[in-house]
């Protein structure tokens, strides 16, 4: 019998974004624009698991929490909201919710949380009372559930290597994590750099605090001074209440600005007076704040070729910079590949609660001689692909790592979306529609759907922005 999972948001795009991963996990999906008759569904039919937004019009995500413990007791919740209200996240915890995601996420991020809560026995979390040592602490308490990734992939967290360039970086870790000063991480995509800036926090004296990361290529434009340093009431249109931002839900911690290149340049300045001045102003207001914030920033970018092309700041360059990280492509530390295939053969072994599997000398060799063009990531992915496929096999082979049928789903994948069949429609509609496919296809990921389309994610935050606005 297919688990019954119900979808409100009154985010018409991020709706059947849900709606479409969740039935194809399997699962039974009920999705409604509107919370009020998504609660009158819940009355008269049962349901498994919830899944709201926070902030709706019609009501909010507390609303239907309250709804569903008082007439669905029996029923779970998961809460989705933007990292801005976190704070709230943490108290809808404590009544009750079994648990919360932040946008923006991916497509196996929700699917993880999902496959958790039916994972944990399908049981809503009691409403939790506050113990006098929670009290003291809140800062605590945020640092426990601040950051969903690092809870839910501690596995993954491990930087894995033995090539001289990685036993270089670990040692001088600890001397960079012991320091307060900013960090600036470079290296092509998939290396592993969220992944260092995640060993620097851990081994810090900041380890306790909040651990925030900021995806700044997924940032719209116009809201990338807000996410960072929130605003106050009346500040800009839509802007009703006060709304803290990232440096107020990292203080204490560490907040990490991942591909930080993609910030628009007026918005640098803005972070060179923090490094600087160690405070913040929020949109809308003319008193300057504390930042208690140590500052963690990657890029996969030549920030050479973007300060000469004047789109990243020299100065902010040179404060960033203090402890300059630079993580190896795979390929040039291939006697790591071994390595790092067997830690991910027992991180799914793990995962899974199923038998390791040996990997064949057949594949070793072939996986050796790759040129992961997507780094350690793209090893990951196929070696989970790889374990899975092997299913009750005790050995992995070059056809689980390399299946026919997923390589040609990989080097066909552009074209497949540029050829979609689509029925007749306006031109927009069409665009919009292509949008979401690619987007399906690289699980939300906005900067590699716009590679797939030959366009710039800057236009698929615009083309998502006026769907909305028509909606």
């Amino acid at each position: 019998m297919k688990r019954s999972v119900l979808v409100v948001d009154d985010d018409e795009l991020l709706l059947g974004f849900l709606e479409e991963i969740l039935s194809k996990d399997g699962y039974d999906v009920t999705a409604f624009e509107s919370p009020v008759k998504a609660t009158e569904y819940l009355s008269d039919n049962s349901v498994d698991l919830v899944i709201t937004d926070v902030k709706m019009n019609e009501m909010t995500g507390d609303e239907v929490l309250n709804f569903v413990q008082k007439k669905v007791p029996k029923t779970g919740v998961i809460m989705i909201t933007g990292f801005g209200n976190i704070n709230h996240a943490v108290r809808a915890l404590h009544k009750g919710a079994h648990d919360y995601i932040t946008k923006p996420f991916k497509a196996k991020e929700i699917l993880f949380r999902v496959q958790r809560f039916f994972d944990s026995g399908g049981q809503k979390a009691a409403p939790k009372k506050k113990t006098s040592s929670a009290k003291k602490s809140d800062k605590k308490e945020k640092s426990e559930l601040v950051s969903p990734v690092d809870n839910s992939q501690k596995g993954e967290n491990k930087f894995i290597g033995n090539d001289p360039q990685i036993k270089k970086l670990m040692r001088v870790l600890p001397q960079i994590a012991r320091n307060a000063a900013p960090v600036l991480i470079q290296g092509e995509s998939g290396t592993g750099k969220e992944v260092f800036a995640h060993q620097i926090h851990a081994n810090s004296n900041r380890s306790e605090g909040p651990y925030i990361k900021i995806n700044c290529a997924n940032l719209p434009s116009e809201l990338v001074e807000s996410t960072l340093f929130g605003h106050v009431k009346g500040a800009f249109t839509g802007a009703i209440s006060d709304r803290e931002g990232a440096f107020d839900a990292a203080g204490g911690g560490t907040l990490l600005l991942d591909e930080i290149t993609e910030i628009d340049i007026n918005v640098q300045a803005k972070l060179l007076r923090v490094l600087q001045e160690n405070e913040f102003y929020r949109v809308g207001s003319q008193k300057p704040l504390k930042a208690n914030v140590r500052i963690i920033a990657t890029s996969n970018r030549n920030i050479s070729k973007s300060i000469s092309d004047k789109t990243f700041r020299e100065d902010l360059y040179y404060r960033l910079n203090v402890f300059p990280i630079e993580i190896p492509p795979l390929r040039h530390r291939k006697g790591d590949i071994p390595l790092l295939a067997n830690y991910f053969v027992d991180l799914y072994s793990s995962r899974y609660g199923m038998e390791r599997k040996e990997i064949s000398e057949e594949l070793m060799d072939f996986l050796v001689n790759q040129d992961w063009r997507g780094n350690v990531r793209e090893l990951n992915n196929k070696i989970h692909r790889g374990f899975i496929l092997a299913q009750e096999s005790k050995e992995m082979t070059i056809e689980h790592i390399d299946n026919k049928l997923f390589s040609s789903v990989d080097n066909e994948l552009a074209s497949e979306i540029l050829n979609a069949d689509l029925p007749l429609m306006s031109i927009e509609d069409m665009e919009l529609q292509l949008i979401k496919k690619a987007l399906e296809h690289t699980q939300g990921n906005q900067k590699e759907a716009a590679k797939l389309l030959g366009i710039s994610d800057r236009t698929i935050r615009n083309k998502l922005k006026n769907a909305k606005k028509d909606k």
